[in-house]
């Protein structure tokens, strides 16, 4: 008795299961679309920046390195981009810019970054983090910065932006 139970509850598993895969093949059409590559001069480009290293701050260990750049995006909008490499892919770390050098080992934090992803090494929400500051990006050059990525308490790289270091490269 168990048997032909087993046996009719199989069957009307596999023809169930049937019957939704071809439901699922014939239901709706798909339409493919050309990928649209053309748009509105200027458009989706941001062309004046500055990027800063970011530099390990454990060279023998993790050797996490990077760049930090900063975008002007209108006159009120500085967009900030991370990339770091050799970021542990199941870490989140914390980056923030920090008051005055990194030498002078200020521990007074003037602006908290998003979490990078360990990942993509990358910012973890958004690809840009948005400052709404009409002076920041134009004052940049006179900002007595630095800025610090940590994974927990631990510092993993670092660097100097504005008036402490040159930028790496730069668009104006």
């Amino acid at each position: 008795m168990h048997l032909m139970k087993y046996k009719f509850i199989m069957r009307t598993l596999i023809l169930l299961t049937a019957l939704a895969i071809a439901g699922v093949l014939s239901s709706c059409e798909q339409q493919y679309y050309e990928p649209a590559l053309n748009g509105i001069s200027g458009g989706g480009t941001v062309t004046t920046y500055k990027a800063y290293t970011l530099g390990s701050a454990d060279p023998g260990g993790d050797n996490i390195y990077g760049r930090i750049v900063f975008y002007k995006y209108s006159s009120t909008v500085t967009l900030v981009q991370m990339g770091l490499y050799n970021t542990d892919p199941e870490t989140e770390y914390v980056s923030e810019i920090y008051s005055g050098a990194l030498a002078d080992g200020s521990s007074t934090v003037s602006r908290t970054l998003d979490n990078v992803s360990g990942e993509s090494g990358a910012f973890a929400t958004l690809k840009y983090f948005t400052i709404s500051d009409a002076a920041f990006f134009d004052a940049l050059e006179n900002y007595d910065a630095n800025v610090k990525v940590k994974q927990g308490a631990q510092l993993v790289a670092a660097g100097d932006i504005g008036v402490n270091a040159d930028p790496v490269e730069e668009q104006e």
